[in-house]
């Protein structure tokens, strides 16, 4: 137990499992494939929020457009 001290305490305060961090590089590391045509990194790191961000586009234009 005191050999893992720090990894069980991390785990306490974040509740983040290593799965969770491997889940995330995968869906990174797709769109980082995915998008070898972009020159911009702010391309690539726009389309990582767009996909792991939790942002509602078509939400977010609704409502948008209703305050039109």
């Amino acid at each position: 137990m005191q050999r893992h001290q720090d990894a069980v305490l991390a785990f306490i305060s974040n509740r983040m499992t290593n799965a969770v961090a491997e889940g995330l590089n995968r869906i990174v590391t797709n769109l980082k494939n995915r998008v070898i045509g972009f020159r911009p990194f702010d391309a690539f790191s726009e389309t990582v929020y767009l996909r792991v961000g939790g942002l509602n586009l078509p939400g977010q234009i609704r409502a948008r457009l209703q305050r039109l």
